[in-house]
């Protein structure tokens, strides 16, 4: 009897030891990572996800008021009036959504087809490269100082990553689109690049130019602080294929149907917020007799276009709150508004600025019109109005080098509508158009002492989580973490 039932333990021992075996595998497999996945499905998720993440928490509440475009007058009306929000909690979506939504997929993507993996291809890595670095550049222009090169590693354990130098993520995000763009030249159309790419079809031409001119943005971002880097940086962006048409923006399309799903991702934050057009943005069109006015806005009752101011201390508020006021136009906010990541009258305007400064190309003024152009075409201006408003002087460059600067930046803060957080980078890296310091009298100066903000505050849970690395970063702010502290590029006057 103790002969079999010694039989029967062994046999349950490597029954148990072989379960086991089987069950180790189940246990130590991260039930939140991404194994055995087509990096093409990958890719259509994070994509979409680019157009849709930080919109509501980001683009819409913060950088849509910190540039002027809109005014909240129920909700986040402390973002307005330049208060810093001491719970942390308005600048965990941006931080979150990015490294959570996009940075993960895409590191997942490259692991997947790097050098010598088994779903290696070299084309699918580039581009989800190219849309990591959209990603990350979005990211460090809020906060300044992010995790970065072991940023977005949670699935592998990279749980209290180092934050690296502004400085340092602007050299190797340069770089990277560098060697993105060479191995892009080598595709093969007739193989794809993805598979399944919403942005751009899977048309090689297009991810060069869109590569390049996410470079040639971040060269001209950094021209103040690093003019060696940028005009090296530039030179070459300029020898490459560029944005040039509306054919080529970065888009998508909001669809005004049926199916909530497809709505623009603007229009349900518009619908929560409320918010109200900027009187900075109705007094420059209307000013200038801009037909984009009746599409950037909402007719009022009397058929007349009236903003709301920014920044109104809170008596000044009380006697306007009640005043009627346009609204943002359903080409910003409807359901079928479209959504940028970018466009070629950007890059026609910052053609426009190099040309300028002698940074290279010509002719800064045919640039400047081509974005002017470009920008009334895709809104929907009709050709007789564009034909129209060309002639006027507001098209045309005059005055001197500054003031020319000026009439540039304008033009392409209003043709960044609606990539509000690019048009607040680019309000930041110029200092146009103006926005006054804040009197204290009429309007609130805030946390800021009047200026315009320059970054967003750490968020509070990854200072919970992250503290030590997070103080780190914050003691190489001038200034701390405050929204006044300036972010590395922002040297306007």
């Amino acid at each position: 009897m103790k002969k079999y039932t010694s039989i029967l333990i062994a046999f349950m021992i490597i029954f148990g030891l072989n379960a086991c075996d089987e069950r180790f595998e189940e246990i130590n497999t991260n039930p939140n990572g991404i194994s055995d996945v087509d990096p093409a499905h990958l890719f259509a998720t994070a994509a979409r996800n680019q157009f849709r993440s930080g919109v509501a928490g980001f683009d819409y509440k913060i950088a849509s008021q910190m540039a002027h475009f809109y005014v909240g007058v129920f909700v986040e009306r402390f973002i307005d009036q330049y208060q810093q929000d001491l719970s942390g909690e308005s600048y965990e979506d941006l931080y979150n959504t990015v490294y959570l939504n996009l940075i993960k997929y895409y590191n997942e993507i490259m692991t997947l087809t790097g050098p010598g993996m088994e779903k290696e291809h070299p084309m699918q890595y580039a581009v989800a490269d190219v849309m990591a670095v959209l990603s990350y550049a979005k990211l460090t222009d809020a906060f300044g100082d992010i995790p970065y090169f072991n940023g977005g590693l949670g699935n592998v354990g990279e749980l209290s990553p180092e934050y690296d130098s502004q400085r340092d993520i602007y050299f190797d995000m340069i770089d990277r689109l560098a060697a993105d763009i060479e191995t892009l030249k080598q595709a093969d159309g007739t193989v794809g690049l993805i598979g399944q790419d919403p942005i751009y079809g899977d048309d090689p031409d297009l991810w060069i130019r869109f590569a390049n001119s996410l470079r040639f943005r971040l060269a001209m971002r950094i021209r103040h602080v690093e003019p060696g880097l940028a005009a090296e940086t530039i030179t070459e962006c300029l020898s490459e294929p560029l944005l040039t048409s509306n054919a080529h923006n970065a888009v998508q399309l909001g669809i005004d149907g049926d199916n909530a799903q497809l709505f623009s991702p603007w229009y349900g934050p518009y619908s929560y917020y409320n918010f109200r057009i900027s009187d900075k943005v109705v007094t420059q069109l209307s000013s200038t007799n801009d037909p984009r006015l009746s599409i950037y806005a909402s007719q009022m009752s009397n058929g007349t276009y009236k903003g709301f101011v920014n920044g109104l201390v809170e008596e000044a508020f009380g006697d306007s709150i009640n005043l009627e006021h346009s609204y943002p136009g359903e080409y910003l906010v409807g359901r079928g508004a479209n959504t940028y990541l970018m466009t070629a009258a950007e890059i026609a305007f910052l053609q426009a600025e190099c040309a300028l400064y002698g940074l290279g190309g010509s002719d800064e003024n045919s640039h400047f019109r081509n974005g002017i152009e470009l920008t009334l075409r895709r809104v929907g201006v009709s050709e007789e109005d564009i034909t129209t408003f060309m002639a006027t002087e507001t098209a045309t460059l005059s005055g001197t080098q500054d003031e020319q600067f000026e009439q540039i930046c304008t033009q392409m803060w209003l043709a960044f509508a609606p990539n509000v957080s690019e048009a607040y980078s680019m309000m930041r890296r110029t200092g146009y158009p103006t926005i006054p310091i804040r009197d204290g009298i009429v309007l609130d100066p805030g946390d800021t002492e009047g200026e315009l903000p320059s970054r967003l505050v750490y968020p509070l849970s990854e200072k919970l989580r992250n503290g030590e690395n997070v103080q780190q970063a914050i003691d190489n702010l001038d200034g701390g973490d405050e929204l006044k502290s300036r972010v590395w590029w922002d040297v306007r006057r």
